[in-house]
């Protein structure tokens, strides 16, 4: 780069640079010095140009507009683009040095393509793109280094749910948590719970699922003389009302009058303040039951401050990938029977659909090891409803023009069979089943039967 220095008799030295484009001009606009590419684009050479006065130049269409005058007039730097008498734009930056007396002795201009600039700024924006996404996956890496060891976080989905819950853990708000069950929302529920300023505090689950109607508002504020309600047990703690969609429109606009006033009417008559953090879970998204009337407009924007979505499982591969050898280990240390999955299981686990998500893949994980007569495990050793569709296709169950019932008796009479011909009793076939050993009997009657 040119460098510039200024001597006693305040004349310029200037070191050329073949990159740079830069004139001097005294205040009275005649050019005293000039770089060995000035005039580069306009058509002219540096000598040329030395001793000529910018003003002619103007009017000679070779500097237009110039920049000089404009320096002089404003003193202070002045940019601003030249079309050239090539038909290029250039980009030129005018500074003013001054005098003793503060009036401008020389202006230093200095020029660039401007199809330099744009190729210049398409690299600076390529750049702020690249540092932004630098920026994300750092504050991600910040984020998943937040969430506690033990869970399986590898998705990232899941990784950005848990840091958010985590983040949220420190906002004194309700929490709603979306996705379908055994997706992990109550343990979630549970770590944002952990990470609160509440985590002293009690955390309490209701299950809006199960509760009978008559019952939930006894469960929450407790009964006279005899039962300590929910809201008081977990005062300074944490509620997670699991399923709130479930709830009858009278009950949501029951908990929505108390959640909007932090008060709840006791048995004795008289309403009762509470501080507890609500948390709750839905299996559908609530803005849609909202807008159909089936849930509570009030009770929906008294909790949806900050929603969180846990996905299911089988969209979430690289939790399942993580999540089937930690189960394995866990229930083979458990059950004291070391296991391997051999790869064609592996496989067929990582393509199963898993509708029941994580506690279902822990069900068939722990009736594995359970089941297993083998160090290795094969697709053999799957319980029988899995292996019977491991080893079936649309074609062989029959799908063309039956009704899903029929379908669905279809496998399952498959599946007993199989399991009548591998186990010696009904009370084994039960167990391996996962259903009761009357159930067996009653649909082995059946299907003899028929």
């Amino acid at each position: 780069m040119s460098i510039f220095s200024i001597n006693p008799d305040r004349q310029f030295e200037i070191i050329d640079s073949s990159e740079e484009d830069l004139i001097v001009t005294n205040r009275d606009g005649v050019i005293v010095q000039a770089s060995r590419i000035s005039g580069r684009h306009y058509g002219v050479t540096p000598e040329s140009l030395l001793g000529q006065s910018v003003y002619d130049l103007e009017r000679q269409k070779v500097f237009v507009p110039a920049i000089t005058p404009l320096v002089l007039k404003e003193k202070k730097k002045v940019v601003l683009v030249q079309e050239t008498p090539n038909g290029t734009r250039e980009l030129i930056l005018g500074f003013p040095l001054f005098d003793e007396a503060g009036e401008v002795e020389y202006v230093i201009s200095y020029s660039c393509e401007w199809s330099e600039l744009v190729v210049i700024q398409g690299y600076l924006s390529e750049l702020e793109a690249e540092m932004a996404r630098m920026k994300e996956e750092l504050t991600l890496l910040r984020r998943e280094a937040a969430v506690p060891e033990g869970l399986v976080l590898a998705s990232r989905p899941t990784a950005e749910a848990f840091a958010r819950g985590l983040e949220a853990a420190e906002l004194d708000v309700p929490i709603l948590l979306y996705g379908e069950h055994g997706t992990g929302k109550a343990t979630l529920a549970r770590e944002i719970h952990g990470n609160s300023g509440r985590s002293e505090g009690a955390f309490l689950t209701l299950d809006c699922r199960t509760v009978p109607e008559a019952l939930f508002e006894r469960e929450l504020a407790g009964e006279a003389d005899e039962k300590i309600g929910m809201l008081q047990v977990a005062e300074g703690g944490t509620l997670y009302l699991e399923g709130i969609d479930r709830l009858s429109p009278y009950l949501q606009n029951r908990l929505a009058g108390w959640l909007k006033e932090k008060r709840y009417p006791s048995p004795e008559g008289v309403d009762v303040p509470f501080d507890v953090r609500i948390i709750a879970s839905a299996e559908g998204e609530l803005s849609d039951a909202v807008q159909d009337g089936t849930f509570s407009r009030e009770l929906f924007y008294l909790i949806h401050l900050v929603p969180i979505e846990l996905r299911p499982l089988m969209e979430r591969k690289e939790d399942l990938a993580a999540l089937i050898p930690r189960l394995l280990d866990e229930f083979c240390e458990r059950h004291g029977k070391p296991r391997e999955l051999s790869q064609p299981l592996f496989d067929y686990l990582m393509e199963c659909p898993w509708p029941g998500n994580i506690d279902e893949l822990r069900n068939v994980m722990e009736r594995l090891v359970i089941g297993s007569r083998e160090p290795v495990l094969g697709v053999d050793d799957l319980p029988m409803e899995y292996r019977v569709a491991a080893g079936s296709s649309l074609s062989d169950i029959g799908v063309d023009g039956r009704p899903l019932p029929l379908i669905l008796e279809s496998v399952e009479k498959r599946v007993l069979k199989l399991a009548k011909q591998r186990y010696k009793t009904t009370t084994e076939m039960a167990k391996q089943l996962g259903i009761s050993q009357p159930s067996v009997v009653r649909k082995l009657k059946k299907y003899e039967e028929d």
